[in-house]
């Protein structure tokens, strides 16, 4: 290699993000249907998310949330976390949320 390219290599910092450019923001979705507010939003997908509608402060704070903002601020476990991270994904990318049951735990057998 040309010693100026591996010296301007060497300048950056490896997994740099800025060679390819800033992180595409999350976009909010309109609301669609019957869901016209976090509550129905949540009641929607299920698992018991509905009692947690009143720690969304709007539409736009359900689909603009990180998970560590759920976690430190929100108070909600990793499983409530993960369930409303995946739906609100599902959601921007045209899936309309209805419920998936959890599967029972299975008990050990001696």
């Amino acid at each position: 290699m040309n010693v100026s390219v591996t010296r301007c290599l060497a300048n950056i910092p490896r997994g740099a993000r800025a060679i390819h450019g800033a992180v595409a923001k999350k976009t909010v979705p309109a609301p669609r249907g019957d869901i016209q507010d976090p509550a129905a939003f949540l009641t929607k997908i299920g698992r018991n998310s509905a009692s947690l509608a009143d720690k969304f402060k709007s539409w736009e704070h359900l689909f603009t949330a990180s998970s560590a903002e759920m976690k430190a601020d929100l108070g909600l476990s990793v499983n409530q976390r993960r369930w409303i991270l995946n739906w609100t994904e599902k959601y921007r990318q045209g899936v309309d949320p209805y419920v998936i049951p959890a599967k029972p735990v299975k008990k050990k057998s001696k």
